[in-house]
């Protein structure tokens, strides 16, 4: 189930002088960052690998509707991301994810154009019986508008490490990992971010998950830490082709966001 994904969120950043706005740019931020090649709808990512000579294509869309706790104001955006990661080794995966983004806030002009962006590699140096392990670096491309809120306006790192253990038909997932926010807006620069989710396959057909995870604000005047939960479901088709499902929800105290998203995943 190995997959570069964009998240709705994940490569998604909004931003614009709205409290509503920078607090997008915060989650989009540390969730690209994050799930850049996570298996769509996840956020946390899985150590599996397309092998050598092998490819994968994902069409992902995520709609994020966030409204204020202090007043009626909701912002909606959309980011429709295309991404293609291709086996180099049996143990190491590249990939770019390409989005296309959509932001509407109240009371402004809606936006809409290329997002950030992603370029990606996961190796997975440890494949024991159950345990695996891989690190996962990642670039985000100033190749959004920044002056229409739609990039971040520099290029932006991250590194994080992936552990994966199997016991069927159970999955864990425990991601940690740090990215460096190169902002022209005065946001914080040195983020952190922790995930963990549960996989469970009931049948060949469905696999069904639970994630959540925290991660560091960029924006110094929303709250320091910023969290999510998400259930979603993978539809099976074929060993090579899959569908998705999920919803996220923000935890933290301020803006509340709701996510929903869809995929397709096609290999070869």
């Amino acid at each position: 189930m190995s997959s570069f994904s964009t998240l709705n969120q994940k490569t998604m950043t909004l931003l614009s002088t709205s409290s509503v706005s920078r607090f997008c740019v915060g989650t989009s931020l540390c969730l690209a960052a994050t799930a850049a090649m996570a298996a769509h709808p996840l956020v946390s990512d899985d150590t599996g690998t397309q092998g050598r000579g092998h490819s994968q294509f994902e069409l992902s869309t995520d709609r994020d509707r966030t409204r204020t706790r202090t007043d009626a104001g909701v912002e909606r955006a959309q980011s429709t991301a295309a991404t293609y990661s291709y086996g180099v080794h049996d143990d190491v995966d590249l990939g770019i994810s390409v989005p296309h983004v959509y932001q509407r806030a109240p009371g402004e002009a809606h936006q809409q154009g290329l997002g950030d962006v992603a370029l990606q590699a996961k190796w997975r140096f440890h494949a024991g019986e159950r345990w695996s392990l891989a690190l996962k670096p990642a670039v985000t491309l100033p190749s959004g508008s920044h002056g229409k809120g739609l990039g971040n306006g520099r290029a932006t790192t991250a590194l994080h490490l992936l552990a994966q253990y199997e016991a069927e038909p159970v999955t864990w997932l425990v991601n940690v990992g740090g990215t460096h926010n190169n902002s022209r807006d005065g946001q914080r620069k040195a983020l952190w971010s922790a995930s963990t989710a549960l996989l469970y396959t009931p049948h060949a057909d469905w696999t069904l998950a639970f994630d959540i995870g925290a991660n560091r604000n960029p924006d110094r005047e929303g709250p320091r830490t910023q969290s999510y939960a998400l259930l979603g479901g993978i539809y099976h088709l074929n060993k090579d082709v899959d569908l998705d499902l999920g919803y996220r929800r923000s935890l933290q105290s301020g803006p509340v966001t709701h996510t929903v998203g869809a995929g397709l995943t096609v290999r070869w």
